[in-house]
C-alpha cells in the first residue's frame, strides 16, 4: 500500500462519514448450498504415504461457487471425529488439488478424509464431504478398534458400479498386458455436452486398493449455525474476537494489527460491533509465526480470542472394525514393500520446507527520514532523542498519555495516531516502545504522510529497526498474541510418468496421477506413463464430476506381466 495524502476537505467528509465497522462481518452469510465432490487415487494405504485428492466445490442451488470459497479444509480424523492431522489448500475456478500425508505413527484402522470450506462451518457438519479410507501400518501390531459390525464390501451394492457402464466416459487401451517399465498409452474419451462444465481426473492403481465412496448418515452430526463464518472469497483468512480482558465485554471499533513475522508488512483491520475482526490473508504456504495487537485503549485490558482455523464440532461416523480380505491382503503387502523401498531410495531427495524468502523492502517504501542511531550522542532514554534532537516527529502528552506526533503542515496529522512498528511488527502500547533501550536499536524510520491500511488511516509511521532483529529485547504487550499459523499447503511431491534409471527399482503404488486431465476440441485425450515394475492386475479409473456435483466414471483392467 502506498503512503496517500489526502486533503484537508476530503479528510473532514472521510471523519464525518467513516465508518469503522468491518462491513463484510454483518453480510447475513449461512452456508447453505455449498457442498465438495472429492476423489482420492486410492483408498487403501500405508502409514507415511501421501493421498492425492481431486476436489470440485459446487452449489446445489447455483451450479459452481467460485464467487465463494477460495480455500479447502482436509482433515485426516478418526470415526469418532479425532483429527489426526489437518491442511488448507487453494481453490481456484471452484476446484482444488494437492495430497496429505498420512503420518508414519498413524495405526492401522479405518480413517476419514473430512473436507470442507469455512464457509460451510455455517451449515450442519452432516453437509461436509467424507470419504473412508483403510491404512495399514506394518510395523505395529496395535489396531484402531471399530465400535460397529459393518461389513464394507456392501458399499458396492448402495454405491453400484453401474459408473462403470456409463457411455459418455470411455477408457481405451492399445493392448490389455504389459512388461514392466514398457510405456502404457491410454486414451480418453468424455461426451459431455458442449458447454457443460465439468472435471476429469485419472488415477491408475493396483487392483484392490480402491472401494466405492459413500456418504454416512448425517443424523449424528451437528445442526447448522448461525452465519457465524464467513466466505474465504479472497483467499485464507484469520478471524476472531476482540473483548475486555476482565469483564469480557466486546470491544468494537478498536484497531487490531497482524503482523507475519519476517514479513516486512502489516495487516490492519477494526473490529466491529460485536468485536469481530477478519484478515484476509496473503497466500503462503508453510508455517509462520504471526504476531496480533490490539489498540492501546486507555482504562481497558484487550484481549485477543483467535477462532479454531478448523472445525472442531463432534462428528460421528460409522467405525466399522478393520478387516482385510484375501485380496486386500496381497494388496497391503505390496504396497507396504513398495512403500519401503521408495524411502530407501528416495530418502535424500523428500520434500523438505523450504525456507521463507526474506522481502528485503518495506510495505511503506522510502521513508520520508531515516534516524540512525549512529549518528547521534548517546542518551540514556529513548524519549530523548524525540525530545532533545531535531526531527520531524516528536512525543506529546495528550489527556495524559504520551503519544508520537510528526510536525508537519498538514493539519490532519494530528488526528490520527501514527503506525508504530518495531522490526516491522505492530506495537502499539507506546509505554513498552519506549522502554526499549538505544543502543539495541540501528535506526528509525519516518513516514511523514497519512498512511492508509487497510481501512484504517494513521497519521504517518514510526518504524524502529533493532540491531539484531530481536525487537531490541522490548517486552511485547501481554494483550498482543503470537501464534504458529500454518497456512496454504503445497503438495511439493508429484507422481513421475517418466521410469527411473536402469539401476533404481520403480516402486510406484498410485501408478499414475492426474486430478485435472485437460481434454482436447474434440473430447479425447492421450495419457501414457511406464508400466511399473511390481507386476498384477491395475485399474486406471476415470472419474467425471459435473457442475452440479453429479458423478460418472468408468474404469478400464489390465495386467503387468513379471519379468
Amino acid at each position: 500500500m502506498k503512503k496517500t495524502k489526502i486533503p484537508s476537505c476530503f479528510l473532514l467528509l472521510a471523519m464525518i462519514f467513516h465508518c469503522p465497522v468491518l462491513k463484510s462481518q454483518h453480510l447475513p452469510v449461512i452456508g447453505t448450498g455449498e457442498r465438495i465432490t472429492v476423489f482420492t487415487d486410492r483408498t487403501l494405504y500405508v502409514s507415511g504415504e501421501k493421498v492425492f485428492f481431486s476436489a470440485t466445490i459446487f452449489n446445489v442451488k447455483e451450479g459452481t461457487a467460485s464467487e465463494y470459497s477460495r480455500t479447502l479444509y482436509c482433515e485426516l480424523i478418526t470415526p469418532d471425529g479425532t483429527r489426526i492431522i489437518g491442511r488448507k489448500y487453494p481453490v481456484n475456478n471452484s476446484s482444488g488439488q494437492g495430497c496429505i500425508t498420512i503420518p508414519e505413527e498413524t495405526v492401522s484402522g479405518i480413517y476419514y478424509l473430512k473436507f470442507y470450506t469455512r464457509f460451510m462451518r455455517n451449515s450442519s457438519t452432516g453437509e461436509y464431504k467424507y470419504l473412508m479410507l483403510k491404512i495399514i501400518n506394518p510395523f505395529k501390531t496395535e489396531v484402531l478398534s471399530g465400535n460397529v459390525v459393518f461389513d464394507t464390501t456392501l458399499l458396492a451394492m448402495k454405491t453400484p458400479e453401474g459408473h462403470a457402464a456409463n457411455q459418455s466416459l470411455e477408457i481405451m487401451a492399445e493392448k490389455k498386458s504389459f512388461s514392466p517399465r514398457q510405456e502404457i498409452q491410454l486414451t480418453l474419451r468424455c461426451k459431455t455436452a458442449v458447454g457443460t462444465p465439468s472435471r476429469l481426473c485419472l488415477s491408475v492403481i493396483p487392483e484392490s486398493t480402491f472401494e466405492q465412496s459413500f456418504s454416512p448418515e448425517t443424523n449424528h452430526l451437528n445442526a447448522p449455525q448461525k452465519g457465524l463464518y464467513l466466505p474465504e472469497t479472497r483467499g485464507i483468512s484469520l478471524s476472531g474476537q476482540l473483548i475486555e480482558k476482565d469483564s469480557g465485554q466486546a470491544i468494537p471499533y478498536a484497531k487490531v494489527n497482524l503482523s507475519i513475522i519476517g514479513d516486512k508488512d502489516v495487516l490492519v483491520v477494526r473490529s466491529d460491533s460485536s468485536g469481530k475482526f477478519c484478515f484476509a490473508l496473503p497466500e503462503y504456504t508453510g508455517t509462520k509465526d504471526i504476531f496480533l495487537c490490539a489498540d492501546d485503549l486507555p482504562d481497558i485490558i484487550p484481549e485477543i480470542l483467535i477462532d479454531n482455523d478448523f472445525c472442531s464440532r463432534p462428528v460421528s461416523l460409522p467405525w466399522p472394525r478393520f478387516t482385510l480380505n484375501e485380496d486386500e491382503m496381497k494388496a497391503a503387502y505390496k504396497l507396504a514393500v513398495n512403500f519401503r523401498v521408495s524411502s530407501t531410495f528416495n530418502s535424500d531427495t523428500l520434500a523438505r520446507e523450504a525456507p521463507a524468502d526474506k522481502n528485503n523492502t518495506s510495505f511503506y517504501g522510502v521513508p520520508s527520514e531515516i534516524l540512525v542511531m549512529a549518528k547521534f550522542i548517546d542518551l540514556p532514554t529513548l524519549s530523548e532523542y524525540f525530545t532533545q534532537l531535531p526531527g520531524i516527529a516528536r512525543l506529546k502528552t495528550i489527556q495524559g498519555r504520551k503519544q508520537f506526533r510528526f510536525y508537519t503542515s498538514q493539519e490532519e496529522m494530528a488526528y490520527h495516531d501514527p503506525l508504530l512498528l518495531v522490526d516491522w511488527v505492530a506495537v502499539n502500547d507506546v509505554k513498552k516502545i519506549l522502554a526499549m533501550p538505544p543502543p539495541e536499536i540501528d535506526r528509525i524510520e519516518l513516514v511523514n504522510a497519512i498512511y492508509i491500511k487497510g481501512n484504517v488511516m494513521y497519521g504517518g509511521i514510526i518504524s524502529f529497526v533493532s540491531k539484531k532483529n530481536d525487537f531490541a529485547g522490548i517486552d511485547l504487550p501481554t494483550s498482543g498474541k503470537f501464534v504458529n499459523y500454518r497456512f496454504l499447503e503445497e503438495c511439493t511431491e508429484n507422481i513421475t510418468a517418466t521410469p527411473p534409471t536402469e539401476n533404481i527399482p520403480d516402486p510406484r503404488n498410485t501408478i499414475y496421477w492426474n486430478p485435472a486431465v485437460l481434454m482436447k476440441d474434440d473430447g479425447t485425450a492421450g495419457i501414457s506413463f511406464p508400466a511399473p515394475d511390481t507386476p498384477g492386475k491395475y485399474w486406471a479409473l476415470l472419474r467425471q464430476t459435473g457442475n452440479t456435483g453429479e458423478v460418472t466414471e468408468t474404469k478400464e483392467m489390465f495386467v503387468v506381466t513379471g519379468k
